[in-house]
């Protein structure tokens, strides 16, 4: 299948006041794939997923989203194309269904119903991240984990092209940590673009199909991460050193140092 490219970063700087952040950040990612952003803490990750989807403008340079410049799209329009999972989401005491129902925002008109067609996406968004059976409680009474798959939830139902995340698996126990990530897996699969910052290297080998590896705010690597996830990268970003270890059955790097 041919890709076209979905997220262009072009010779893109951004500082906090004066401090640079990320500098002379060019890449381009493909649609239809589950692309892991990954780096050392102060690398620059959440700041990179937050110029995406226009949180931040850049200092210097240019971002293009499925072919326009970001700076061309109304914020309505936005809506309809990104989704974005922040690292601390922000929960209203309302029950799950409500929560994952705003999701549907971007496409209901003020003072608008819900729509059958909206009650049918919600509910397969909240099969998908596995919180169907939480669907009347009230987000207030769930755990950290089971709020985190509520947000997932809430991102699905936006239908959107690109479904951005900043540390989707946080909170998550070990089980839920492969669902969220084989479900992303099969979102790209279908067609939705996933990008992720992940600091477990170990997932992002086994689902990702493409890695950004980000060193004091500069790209350091990008591809998929048989070629990315080297012994030598590791210890080059994360001053860490760890044997070339292949899965038995998978043959993808197993981080173990």
């Amino acid at each position: 299948m041919e890709r076209r490219t979905i997220i262009e970063f072009q010779d893109v700087y951004f500082a906090y006041s004066s401090r640079p952040v990320v500098s002379e950040l060019t890449f381009a990612l493909p649609s239809g794939r589950f692309i892991g952003i990954v780096g050392p803490n102060g690398a620059g990750k959440s700041t990179v997923l937050k110029l995406m989807d226009r949180l931040l403008v850049p200092t210097k340079g240019q971002v293009f989203v499925a072919g326009r410049n970001i700076a061309e799209y109304s914020l309505l329009e936005l809506a309809r194309l990104i989704a974005l999972i922040p690292q601390e989401p922000q929960y209203f005491p309302f029950t799950v269904r409500e929560i994952v129902t705003l999701g549907r925002s971007p496409y209901r008109r003020a003072y608008s119903g819900v729509s059958p067609q909206d009650e049918e996406i919600v509910e397969k968004a909240m099969a998908d991240a596995g919180v169907l059976e939480l669907a009347d409680r009230v987000v207030d009474q769930l755990s950290g984990g089971e709020k985190q798959r509520v947000t997932v939830a809430r991102a699905l139902a936006q239908a959107t092209d690109i479904l951005l995340l900043d540390e989707p698996t946080n909170h998550l126990d070990i089980e839920h940590q492969l669902h969220i990530c084989k479900l992303l897996r099969t979102k790209a699969e279908g067609g939705m673009t996933c990008v992720a910052v992940l600091h477990d290297l170990n997932l992002v080998a086994a689902y990702c199909h493409e890695v950004l590896v980000l060193h004091d705010g500069r790209l350091a690597a990008q591809g998929s991460p048989d070629d990315v996830l080297t012994p030598g990268l590791i210890r080059e970003v994360y001053n860490v050193d760890v044997p070339d270890i292949r899965h038995p059955i998978t043959g993808r790097p197993v981080i173990a140092p």
